[in-house]
């Protein structure tokens, strides 16, 4: 036997136990249900515009959303996530009174409202006490908020980036189900921003988690450009796949 070939077994040995010491440290996660707003007023700009009811606008029925996150697990123990979360929603309603929007008249009557609030998110979190992690999450947001009436179209378009506390906790529900909580949130100043989920999740055999819950994001600014508040409810649905 050729010593190339002597040394075989032990290479193969070597790359089983390194498969063993390095487990699967990645994790896509595909989420999605249902969602609806609770309220949603806006005002542009904030001394000057009306008070929009956007929710009664773009209708308060649920609808259809989507998010993707891709975690790490790092070998110290904590974990990294990347998060893209897109949301857009738009409808036809009735102005109830004529209303200036971004420097803008729109007369009583029908209307059309799109409010989008994409976002994108790292976050950064370790192990705590109780079972807690503890970390940061950095948010771009792109918001949009567009009010059209027949030749009559008015805008406002913000994109910015927000720093978030990032909490975590995971336990056993009851037998092989097991609870996740998960928040990132930060308040003060001009604003406040909450995405807060509770879930209810199983692992099988294959090593997939399936998971249902609900979510609520709630937030929003109070600055002279623009005052808008928003509360936002998720029923939510999805996989985890190790890889």
């Amino acid at each position: 036997m050729t010593k190339p070939l002597a040394a075989l077994p032990l290479l193969l040995a070597i790359g089983h136990a390194s498969a063993q010491d390095n487990p699967k440290r990645w994790t896509l996660e595909l989420e999605t249900g249902f969602t609806a707003p609770r309220y949603n007023n806006a005002q542009v700009p904030k001394e000057t515009g009306t008070n929009l009811d956007l929710a009664g606008l773009v209708g308060k029925n649920w609808r259809t959303f989507g998010r993707v996150s891709l975690l790490y697990q790092d070998p110290k123990g904590g974990t990294w996530k990347l998060l893209v979360a897109p949301f857009r929603q738009s409808g036809s309603g009735e102005l109830d009174a004529p209303a200036s929007f971004a420097g803008k008249t729109f007369a009583a009557g029908a209307a059309k409202a799109t409010y989008q609030f994409d976002s994108y998110r790292l976050t950064y979190r370790k192990p705590w006490k109780g079972g807690w992690a503890v970390g940061g999450t950095l948010k771009v947001r792109d918001a949009e908020i567009r009010l059209e009436q027949g030749v009559t179209e008015a805008s406002e378009r913000n994109v910015g980036l927000v720093p978030l506390l990032n909490l975590h906790k995971e336990g056993v529900l009851s037998g092989d189900v097991r609870y996740e909580f998960e928040m990132d949130g930060l308040a003060g100043g001009p604003g406040r921003a909450f995405d807060v989920s509770l879930r209810a999740k199983r692992r099988f055999a294959s090593g997939t988690t399936a998971f249902v819950g609900v979510r609520v994001l709630e937030g929003g600014a109070d600055v002279p450009r623009v005052k808008n508040f928003a509360w936002v409810t998720y029923a939510t649905a999805g996989v985890s796949l190790p890889f």
